[in-house]
């Protein structure tokens, strides 16, 4: 189930996108990165994976490897609330001018039409490193292949698929 909202919640959202894009892959899953996001939120630190852009060190084929981390009270946890949040960034963001006004990174790697591969995990913990004042938290990683967010426009504008 867990695989399945992942995987579901992040298609449902690239398909929301406006303009609509006409390069955008359907995401599926990937082991090797669930498995990367797994060892990254155990360590329950509100930074990112230090290892993402090292050859060989987090996927076999993937270099670098994109990131998104979420973090917030595990009761409100959820991964539609998590994603929810990601792509509301998307009020930060310009497509026209790939400008971004505070914080739109989540949104642009979750809409980042070449990023096909996607891995997440969550871990609960009792506090997390650089995140003061959050106890019993929900600690959300999703690690994306390839790595989005070069500085460029996160997909081309279109009918979709048109592009594929």
């Amino acid at each position: 189930k867990f695989i399945e909202d992942c995987v579901r919640a992040h298609n449902v959202f690239r398909s929301k996108v406006n303009p609509q894009a006409s390069n955008m892959f359907r995401m599926s899953w990937d082991a090797a990165l669930a498995k990367t996001a797994k060892a990254w939120a155990k360590k329950c630190k509100f930074k990112h994976n230090i290892y993402l852009k090292m050859p060989g060190k987090v996927h076999p084929t993937f270099t670098p490897v994109g990131e998104n981390i979420w973090t917030g009270t595990a009761t409100i946890f959820s991964v539609d609330e998590a994603l929810n949040d990601w792509f509301n960034e998307v009020s930060n963001y310009d497509f026209y001018t790939n400008r971004c006004t505070g914080m739109c990174g989540h949104y642009t790697q979750v809409v980042w039409a070449e990023s096909y591969k996607v891995g997440c995990a969550v871990h609960f913990c009792n506090t997390v490193e650089n995140f003061p004042g959050l106890f019993r938290a929900a600690h959300f990683v999703c690690d994306y292949g390839p790595a989005g967010n070069y500085p460029r426009k996160p997909y081309k504008t279109g009918r979709p698929c048109s592009g594929c």
